[in-house]
């Protein structure tokens, strides 16, 4: 029945809905995060559902974790708020990162380089390592 329900509401495997669903499931769930000050808990809370049926949605929808997702989220903001002139530390902070050293090992993990990089004053020498398949689907996915 599940199957016979995804094929009716999809349009039989329409990679274009489907992608767009994942694209408004992101976008919705980035303003979730900002109002959840970026607690998965606190996320599940407002949208009065379990942890648990969360990541089955972010699993659906995709294709991750929460956490993962939150990550990718936390580190992209971090990038943009640094590139705006904030302090790693500031970016750290307003993102609620537990402490600036973990803050500054997840976005290396995220964007394999260290988030002073990104620094107004670095952005000319700043040399992005190539994308592997993966990264290139996260940031479509909007990750």
């Amino acid at each position: 029945m599940t199957s016979h329900v995804r094929s009716q509401h999809w349009g039989h495997g329409d990679k274009s809905k489907t992608s767009q669903a994942a694209s408004a499931f992101a976008s919705r769930c980035e303003c979730l995060a900002k109002d959840a000050n970026f607690n998965i808990g606190q996320m599940a809370s407002l949208c009065v559902i379990s942890d648990r049926q969360l990541q089955r949605l972010f699993k659906k929808y995709l294709g991750c974790s929460p956490g993962s997702w939150l990550r990718h989220l936390k580190c992209r903001l971090a990038k943009e708020l640094i590139a705006q002139g904030y302090s790693t530390k500031a970016a750290a902070a307003q993102l609620h990162f537990s402490t600036d050293a973990h803050f500054c090992r997840e976005f290396k993990k995220v964007f394999g380089a260290p988030p002073q990089s990104f620094a107004p004053n670095r952005l000319n020498q700043l040399r992005l390592p190539k994308l592997d398949e993966q990264a290139v689907k996260d940031r479509e996915a909007g990750i």
